[in-house]
């Protein structure tokens, strides 16, 4: 029988990798699996992108009527699930290639960082309810344990407070799901965005509100954010990597997958979204401001781009959804690049508070460089990616001549200069830091390295893969081609 490529490999591979964890370990293959899979799934995703540019894949598994899996393949969320495996490919290569502590290397962390992926995968694939709170739950899961890997009193803290939020969070969700099943008898994506018109209004205002609080929490918009600097404060520099990289990409692209799927006129929603958006960026950019530990602040920079992303996705326009998708890549390069380098400055002072780390270019230069191309991509300077990224989301307002979120943009990346611009100044202070712990970290800066050519490539050369991101955005605003592909019927 000829293998056939559908979108159930992006969850079954690495549910199968994770739960043969004991093979692994026993043949001294666990980081080079760990490595693998997510390796061939990427390279999955991307021999995939030609043919759901022509219709999206379907994939619907009866388990025993009503009862199935319903998985919907297009543009939007293969882009979501390339970016997932590439940040799982550049995440375990640092792990492998370093010298990294042992909390992140046995069987358990191995299990729970598949896991998080697969959940992030089934988010951004489910075409139902029932199995999109299912995936929620094991990337929710695996994300609470991750945070207390280290097992200190800060991982221990981050891990509880991160349990109970998200727990909370995940309540208002089923309630939403609960609400929709009672009026329509349905699960199935497609049929509630074809019968959701049908509810009272009162009830549909009570479900979004539900949705938009739960999934607000999940995606870390303002103001209902205001514990994530504590959870990646407590966390590992790198597994914060993932959560910035990853999970909160997972939970945006479902929070406005299900505002353009059930609401036949999004603009319903705009002013709401483009609000939080808009409130997350300007407040998080403050806040960062202040900031004396690196986590903190990079934790703070990450909700600011969140608040970015959400400002343009909720204009809902095809240019400003393409760029924000363009700056979801980004965002997750840049993010990984910057917690990392947070990784390895920890790993050799002990300490990622500001005055700790004074001159610590003299000491780490090739760390310190790498932090600098960060930040200046987080900022949107040329040649780097980022600012190709935040030119599509001014000209996409441009063009709709929108010019308040443009001024509101620009205010924010003068304060992000304020503060990435503070933090290069004391690395480069003349008075060189004293290390208090040293390690070999050479083969660690590989992935870094490779993450700074790519946000090179994409700035100098983005037409590589610009159609990528329209295609993406028709299909993430496209209501009537995902009712007309599932149901047969047109919007």
């Amino acid at each position: 029988m000829a293998f056939q490529l559908t979108p159930v490999w992006f969850i079954a591979l690495p549910l199968l990798v994770a739960f043969a964890a004991p093979l692994w370990v026993r043949l001294g293959l666990l980081m080079s699996m760990l490595f693998a899979t997510p390796l061939v799934l990427f390279g999955l995703a991307v021999s995939l992108f030609p043919a759901v540019g022509d219709a999206p894949l379907l994939e619907t598994i009866v388990i025993a009527p009503p009862l199935g899996i319903h998985l919907h393949l297009d543009s939007a969320s293969l882009l979501m699930v390339a970016l997932f495996n590439l940040a799982g490919v550049l995440f375990a290569s640092f792990l492998w290639l370093g010298d990294t502590e042992p909390h992140l290397r046995g069987r358990g962390p191995f299990v729970l960082i598949l896991l998080l992926i697969t959940g992030c995968t089934g988010l951004v694939l489910t075409g139902d309810l029932f199995n999109l709170y299912v995936f929620l739950e094991i990337a929710g899961v695996s994300a609470y344990a991750l945070s207390a890997l280290r097992r200190d009193k800060t991982a221990l803290e981050a891990g509880l407070k991160y349990l109970i939020i998200g727990s909370v969070a995940a309540i208002f969700i089923l309630l939403a799901i609960v609400l929709l099943y009672l009026e329509t008898g349905q699960l199935n994506l497609a049929a509630l965005a074809r019968d959701f018109g049908d509810i009272p209004a009162a009830m549909q205002g009570l479900i979004g509100l539900l949705l938009l609080v739960g999934l607000g929490v999940k995606a870390e918009l303002f103001p209902f954010n205001v514990w994530v600097p504590d959870i990646y404060r407590g966390s590992d520099p790198a597994v914060t990597s993932l959560f910035s990289g990853i999970l909160v990409k997972a939970f945006l692209f479902v929070l406005f997958h299900l505002v353009f799927l059930l609401l036949a006129d999004p603009a319903v929603a705009r002013a709401w979204l483009m609000a939080l958006g808009a409130l997350t960026m300007l407040v998080a950019e403050l806040v960062a401001l202040r900031q004396q530990d690196m986590r903190r602040m990079l934790a703070y920079s990450s909700l600011g781009q969140v608040g970015l992303i959400t400002l343009a996705l909720g204009f809902a326009s095809e240019a400003t959804t393409a760029g924000a998708l363009f700056h979801m890549v980004n965002h997750t390069l840049v993010k990984m690049l910057l917690f990392f380098v947070a990784a390895l400055m920890l790993r050799r002072f002990l300490s990622l508070r500001l005055a700790d780390l004074r001159g610590v270019g003299h000491a780490m230069p090739v760390a310190t460089a790498l932090f600098v191309l960060g930040s200046l991509a987080v900022l949107g300077l040329p040649p780097l990616s980022g600012f190709v990224s935040k030119l599509c989301i001014l000209k996409g307002f441009a063009e709709a001549q929108a010019f308040w979120p443009i001024a509101l943009i620009l205010l924010a990346a003068l304060i992000e200069a304020g503060y990435y611009f503070r933090w290069i100044k004391v690395f480069y202070d003349s008075d060189p830091a004293a290390p208090q712990c040293r390690s070999d970290d050479g083969p660690a800066y590989l992935p870094l390295v490779l993450i700074a050519g790519l946000l090179l490539l994409l700035g100098v050369a983005p037409f590589l893969i610009e159609d990528w991101f329209v295609q993406a955005a028709r299909a993430l605003l496209g209501r009537g081609t995902i009712l007309e592909s599932v149901l047969g019927v047109q919007s």
